[in-house]
């Protein structure tokens, strides 16, 4: 493996974590209402990325809560990820690229990557 591979792989684990520790030390009723607006959005059909969210989300949502939330959804295979990112429009992120999603569709349940 290249350094570059090793450095992403690690900093992949470290986003993980910190999402993990997020969602674990978050209300479950705030992450359960996170996940059911992208839940809802989804139904809808179309792409979505945490870009879609964050002027909807109610206040007193803690920071990171709405990835963390779209990662626990992608983890249990209710979304998927599309394997195509865009730029987070958030400015404490300075533009660094976040996934797309949509939802998983009828079989893909099992097996489905989620990246």
């Amino acid at each position: 493996m290249t350094a570059t591979v090793l450095a992403e792989a690690r900093a992949e684990r470290r986003a993980n974590a910190l999402l993990e520790r997020i969602r674990g030390a978050s209300d479950t009723g705030q992450l359960a209402l996170v996940q059911a607006i992208v839940l809802d959005h989804a139904l809808g059909g179309a792409e979505f990325s945490a870009n879609d969210f964050r002027e909807v989300l109610p206040d007193g949502i803690p920071h990171g809560l709405l990835g963390a939330a779209i990662r626990g959804l992608a983890a249990s295979r209710r979304i998927i990820n599309t394997g195509r990112t865009v730029p987070s429009t958030s400015p404490a992120t300075h533009g660094h690229r976040i996934a797309v999603y949509r939802l998983t569709g009828p079989g893909q349940e099992k097996g489905a990557p989620t990246w």
